[in-house]
């Protein structure tokens, strides 16, 4: 397989289903704003607990499910469905509400806070995911709501809530 396609060299990208955008369309800027947040939530891992590292890599594989939701032309959603591809649901929203319930209930959320002022790297780290989050959420809403689902939009804003509270979490 070779990664160099040379089919982005005049400014557009590829889409699921053979769909193209242009590279500076609000489409193809929400999906970039999505993997960057997966890199950065893979960068936090490097310094978290096992167990919370752990979850965090099941969020990077709803990222995915979500990425491939944004990747959709619009009015493909038969077709993307007959494909296989997945959706984000309630199941993932429900994921990242309990995570954070169960460290809300462990202490962890403390105060307003700056970003590295507590909680050492690892908290550091979660903070630049958690405004990485909060930029690809806001990307999506310049998505056209036929890409964009409420539901994708909704776990952005749940992870980057999360994400606030494990950076908050951090050092006790």
């Amino acid at each position: 397989m070779n990664i160099t396609t040379k089919r982005g060299d005049q400014g557009t990208t590829d889409l699921l289903l053979g769909g193209k955008a242009s590279k500076t369309s609000a489409q193809v800027e929400a999906l970039g704003a999505v993997d960057e947040l997966s890199a950065s939530l893979g960068f936090a891992r490097l310094e978290l607990p096992p167990e919370l590292g752990e979850a965090l890599a099941t969020v990077q594989e709803h990222l995915i499910t979500l990425m491939g939701e944004l990747a959709m032309p619009a009015g493909e959603d038969e077709s993307y469905e007959e494909k296989g591809f997945g959706r984000i649901s309630e199941k993932e929203v429900s994921f990242l509400e309990m995570m954070q319930q169960e460290q809300q209930d462990s202490g962890a959320l403390r105060d307003w806070l700056r970003p590295g002022a507590q909680g050492g790297e690892p908290g550091a780290r979660l903070h630049l995911a958690r405004t990485t989050a909060r930029r690809a959420e806001r990307r999506t809403w310049a998505v056209e709501d036929a890409v964009a689902k409420p539901l994708v939009r909704i776990y952005l804003n749940r992870l980057s809530d999360l994400l606030w509270v494990l950076a908050d979490g951090c050092g006790k």
